[in-house]
This record gives C-alpha cells, structure tokens and sequence, in this order.
C-alpha cells in the first residue's frame, strides 16, 4: 500500500477532536498501543501515547480500533505525572500467536459494470471502469465507508463516515487542519460552497507532496441527519493526465445518491 494512502489513514483517524476517540494498534505478538496515529516515517506508523512518542511498524499491526476515551476530570494532574509509563514498544518483538482480530460489521456492496452501490449505507455512486474497490480498506480506514482507485494508486477516493460531534465547519476545519501536517507544500487551491447528493457541502481544493510526487486533491465534507460524510479524492498533480482524472474524480462526487 503506498505511502498516500497510509496518510489518509492519519487523516481518517485523527480528524477526530483530541479527548474524544482513540487509537488502539494491536500488534501481532499481542501487545496494544493506546494513542493517537499522528503520522508516518519511512514504513513504520508515529503514535502519540500518554508516554511519548512511539514508531510502530505497519507489518507488526494485526488491527487498528477507534474507541471513545473519557477523560477522569477528578485525576489531579500531579498523579497523572506519577504513573509508572507502559513499556517502550519492541523494534523486534518475539514471533507469538497473532491478536485476536476485531470484528467488524459486515459491509454489504456490489459493483455492477460503473455503478458501485453500498446497502449497508444506502448510496451508489459511479465507478470509473479503470478503478478498482480497495479490498480491507476498513481495516487500515477504520471510518471509511469505501476506497477505491486506480490499481497504481495514483488516483484515489474515499468515502468516509463518523458520527456528527460539531459543526460542519469545525469538522472541515479539523480536517484541513490535519491535512496541512500531512502533505509538505500545501497550497490551497480555493474553497467554496458546493452540494453532495442535494445536501449542503463545503469543498476544498488544494495541492501538496506526498512520496515525492505533488497531489491534487479535492475535499468535501457534509453532513446527513447525525453523520458527517467525507470525501477525498487525490490524483497525481504531476501528471499529463491531470485534467482528466480530476473530471473523473469531480464526475464520481457528482454521481453520489442515497438511495434512502
């Protein structure tokens, strides 16, 4: 998987306000590493933990969860400071039985010619003929609906999903807040006001680095009774075929519908 999609990992999760949800990153020798998944280096993830900063190989992941954190206002910080700190994760650990996986709700969808379709959420939209669905996206994603995108991955697009906490401005703000950190050159390319399947949206465009290939990405963020939905589709900005895969890009967001 390569390194762009691992940062909409990073964004996927920690959009989220800080104090409100978590990282949990169960590794396959069976240890859990509380935190917050604050980026990427080289091929190993950076988690922000209650003891520091720790790296974490992506091949020593079995799982990632996002769970709800609620803070105990009634610890006094001086005991907090107090607190043995959880062992430093092993470069190597010893080879042991793999964690337990996480189960999932089964994601019920199809795809039939360009037309993807998702009843679990009750949407289609069009599937460009030269993409393909990002088979166990969720496990990498854990609040993507469903990603898909050219099989060299230099087109992307993500669906993603999670409950609505606050406005749809703070959580747009969040998010390009979080994209920013993310991407090295970030240039807005302008915001303005849009719709996603007749719903009110707010759509941001801009431009930045990733694995040393510059990205045009489109991002729009609405919300639906007590969700919030995200879309993000990137493709490569340094590319003759820029123009085209962002109409193929602007054409999928376009054909999105509930169909309940």
């Amino acid at each position: 998987m390569k390194r762009a999609l691992l940062c909409l990992t990073s964004l996927f999760l920690v959009a989220s306000p800080r104090g409100v949800s978590a990282d949990e990153l169960k590794l396959k020798d069976g240890t859990k590493i509380v935190g917050n998944i604050v980026g990427f280096e080289g091929d190993s993830f950076k988690v922000e933990t209650s003891y520091g900063f720790a790296l974490v190989k992506k091949d020593k992941v079995a799982s990632i969860v996002v769970s709800d954190v609620k803070a105990d206002a009634k610890k006094p910080a001086a005991a907090e400071a107090k607190a043995p700190p959880p062992p430093p994760v092993k470069a190597n650990p010893p080879a042991a039985a793999p964690a337990a996986k996480v189960v999932e709700a089964p994601m019920r969808e199809e795809v039939e010619g360009t037309r993807y379709t998702n009843l679990t959420y009750s949407f289609r939209l069009y599937k460009p003929p030269s993409w393909s669905v990002i088979e166990g996206a969720r496990k990498t994603l854990p609040t993507a609906i469903v990603a898909m995108g050219t099989d060299d991955q230099t087109t992307l697009f993500i669906v993603g999903r999670e409950p609505l906490q606050r406005s749809v401005e703070q959580h747009a703000a969040a998010t390009e807040k979080r994209l920013r950190e993310l991407y090295e050159n970030y240039r807005a390319m302008g915001d303005r006001r849009s719709t996603v399947a007749g719903l009110p949206a707010l759509e941001k465009r801009f431009r930045g680095t990733v694995e040393e290939h510059d990205w045009s990405v489109t991002l729009l963020t609405f919300v639906r009774e007590k969700d919030v939905f995200t879309l993000i589709g990137m493709t490569y900005a340094n590319s003759d075929l820029i123009q085209i895969q962002e109409n193929v890009i602007a054409r999928t967001i376009a054909s999105l519908e509930f169909t309940k």
